[in-house]
């Protein structure tokens, strides 16, 4: 698996995940990507409009896959590249709970009330989070896990609410939620030293998902994104206050 080929990032991630790979990720970049690439695979078996036994069936398969991704034999090419890139130390097997998430948008779920909404995002975006830790710092840490929960549940927030997702966000009203990613968004960018400078790509992230909560859209001109991606990446390098 030594010889396997660079990752491709899905053509559908938008400028800030780009942005943040190129200024946050560092060395880390190959397998971030591998991991963006994995999530896609996955999440894309559950896509809208896909016939729900073809969806079943993709998705038993990835069960499979992240058990044997875990053990460290994937056979799937994304997988490979992420086990190359990042090594065996990563908790794969959190994989599992992002599967459950697209398992249950076949199903149609829908949270009723903030609890449940918090438990999904958890599951759909706080397991990615997570992981990304793990992969930019090569370990675990209670703090990375609090600032991962924190990260994962902002973001969904934030792309639920540019996107308009109702699914996501269920019988949670808009201001309730845009109230929620503030909140977390806030917590995952409080985290302090010295796990910064390790951490720069989530916090990329979370910096342009906050400011664009407090834009009309959501959605943030290129140059101003570029900006606050490094602008941020050196904060948490340290180099500017």
């Amino acid at each position: 698996m030594a010889d396997a080929p660079p990752p491709v990032l899905p053509a559908a991630i938008p400028l800030g995940e780009r942005l943040a790979l190129a200024f946050g990720a560092g060395a880390r970049a190959d397998a971030l990507a591998a991991l963006a690439e994995v999530e896609h695979e996955i999440l894309a078996s559950a896509r809208h409009g896909i016939d729900h036994g073809v969806a079943h069936v993709r998705l038993e398969w990835w069960r499979g896959e992240i058990e044997q991704l875990a053990s460290g034999t994937p056979r799937h090419p994304a997988a490979r590249r992420l086990h190359v890139a990042a090594g065996a130390g990563p908790r794969y097997a959190r994989l599992a709970e992002l599967l459950r998430s697209a398992e249950m948008a076949v199903l149609g779920y829908a949270p009723d009330g903030r609890a449940e909404l918090l438990a999904e995002l958890d599951r759909s975006h706080g397991t990615r989070a997570a992981l990304r830790a793990e992969i930019l710092v090569g370990g675990q840490h209670p703090r990375l896990e609090d600032y991962a929960c924190a990260l994962g549940r902002g973001l969904g927030l934030a792309g639920a609410l540019a996107t308009d997702d109702a699914t996501l966000l269920g019988a949670v009203p808009r201001t309730e939620a845009r109230a929620l990613a503030i909140e977390e968004l806030d917590r995952a960018l409080a985290l302090e030293a010295p796990f910064t400078a390790r951490q720069a790509h989530g916090l990329i992230r979370a910096r342009l998902a906050r400011e664009g909560l407090d834009r009309v859209g959501g959605e943030l001109p290129a140059l101003r994104q570029w900006w606050l991606a490094w602008r941020t990446a050196r904060r948490a390098l340290g180099s500017v206050p």
